[in-house]
């Protein structure tokens, strides 16, 4: 396998059996992927779902060449268990970043296959930082499940630092969602499913709400054709509250695509955003009650959004005041700088 168009092919032998480190393939991979995601996401007691749809879209959005080097897999035997991909990000603060992901399916954790996957994240980040010549150190960032030891114990190992915590929130149930009044002079506009216009302001103005927040992305043409290209993409569940004309506050809600167990589905209430010059009003709460009502209406049975633990604004804390509890917790892993040679 050529190396310098695809991930390289890493072997691994132990006495659990042989691991292999192999590249990307393209969609066909997807429904092993999705298997191992789903298997992660319900050891962590994630309650978000993965379908090959949805992640034939959103690997639709990267670049294809780039992808077979960015993305690889791990099998065991010939099976995969696990997947892990890096993806540069240019920050809205002007950092340079390069994000990874690591899914092990939990019953082939603590085999070697933590330190393969990072790896292929260090050897990869340390390509990208030279490749794209930026002119300024970046840092690496992993996510890492607070139940997983091994991944933990693997990153620490290698030189990453804990740099912050984030958690997924769930409401259990939508009963007795409370009515909320905005505060006076905002009102809640619903927006049209065709309506392209709105979709860039609502879009822009998330930009701006997040801008100075840690770890936010930079706008782009091509987050913006990714964001109404999702498959959860549904304008008519947004809550989009103005002032006048303006946009002040806003929560784009969304249907999590899968059927639960109990034959339930999941709403979530996420991109919870208000404009600075509009905070401390009451308004996120009023838009948030709004929302639960919204996916209530639209068929959920419970609720979901995911909080910054360290979130300046206290969110946690307005969240659970409307029922929504904790269920898994995830730590952002940093290491730099890249490209390594300027250590």
């Amino acid at each position: 396998m050529d190396a310098t168009t695809t991930a390289a092919t890493v072997r691994r032998e132990s006495a659990a059996g042989t691991s292999v480190l192999r590249a990307y393939r393209g969609p066909q991979d997807h429904p092993a992927m999705v298997r191992v995601s789903g298997a992660v996401r319900a050891f962590n007691g994630e309650r978000a779902s993965a379908t090959v749809a949805g992640m034939d879209s959103h690997y639709s959005q990267f670049d294809a060449a780039r992808l077979l080097r960015d993305c690889a897999l791990v099998e065991v035997d010939g099976r995969v268990v696990a997947y892990g991909r890096v993806s540069w990000e240019p920050q809205a603060s002007g950092a340079a970043a390069v994000n990874g992901i690591l899914n092990i399916h939990p019953a082939h954790r603590g085999r070697g296959i933590e330190e393969l996957l990072l790896g292929h994240a260090i050897r990869r980040a340390d390509e990208l930082s030279t490749e794209l010549g930026e002119g300024r150190p970046v840092t690496l960032g992993i996510s890492v499940t607070d139940r997983d030891p091994h991944q933990r114990a693997a990153a620490a190992a290698l030189g990453f630092v804990a740099a912050r915590s984030f958690a997924q929130l769930i409401r259990p149930d939508l009963d007795d969602v409370p009515q909320i009044p905005l505060p006076e002079g905002f009102e809640i506009r619903r927006i049209a499913a065709d309506d392209r216009a709105m979709h860039r302001r609502v879009f822009d103005a998330d930009a701006r709400a997040f801008a100075d927040t840690w770890g936010q992305e930079a706008p782009s043409e091509a987050r913006f054709e990714s964001f109404i290209g999702s498959p959860t993409f549904d304008p008519t569940l947004w809550r989009v509250a103005f002032h006048g004309d303006d946009i002040a506050g806003q929560i784009l809600n969304f249907m999590d695509e899968a059927i639960e167990t109990d034959g339930g589905r999941i709403g979530w209430t996420e991109a919870i955003s208000v404009q600075p010059e509009f905070r401390r009003r009451g308004l996120a709460r009023a838009l948030l009650a709004a929302s639960l009502r919204a996916v209530r209406d639209a068929g959920a049975s419970r609720a979901g959004l995911g909080v910054d633990l360290e979130n300046p604004n206290h969110a946690r804390s307005l969240y659970e005041s409307l029922g929504y509890r904790i269920v898994s917790t995830d730590h952002w892993y940093e290491l730099a700088p890249f490209p390594r040679a300027r250590r």
